[in-house]
């Protein structure tokens, strides 16, 4: 995968270079910023050209499988996302990108949680109905 301008408008900015335009009219011309103009004219000094370089495809491996993952939260299902990413050499924040990713959720919705949070709605219903 190829990525920067085409190469024609490296030429037609280029041959409008040559044919005696200050750099700051090229760049108002063609729309690039003067860095861009100043990496083209030396590129074209040392390799006589200005092709576009090809972008590497080289991708990291994942740490973060989902097996993995899944394996190391049926032994530990405790344990916080700073914990798990120690585990696995990752950041919290990519642990939890990852948990989102997989579509694993790690609430915990046991009942007595459940009852605390039914009995507060009760509470702030019955204080809001003496209010008015």
């Amino acid at each position: 995968m190829t990525y920067g301008y085409p190469i024609e408008l490296r030429a037609r900015a280029m041959f409008f270079l040559d044919s005696g335009k200050s750099r700051k009219e090229v760049c108002e011309t063609f729309k690039v910023s003067q860095k861009t103009l100043f990496n083209w004219i030396k590129l074209r000094k040392e390799t006589g050209g200005f092709e576009i370089k090809e972008r590497p495809n080289i991708r990291s491996t994942r740490k973060l499988t989902k097996e993995s993952l899944l394996n190391y939260l049926e032994t530990h299902p405790d344990h916080f996302l700073k914990e798990i990413g120690g585990a696995f050499g990752v950041t919290a924040v990519s642990v939890f990108n990852a948990l989102r990713k997989f579509g694993i959720t790690r609430k915990k919705n046991d009942p007595l949680q459940r009852a605390r949070r039914e009995q507060k709605a009760k509470i702030l219903n019955r204080n809001r109905e003496t209010r008015s």
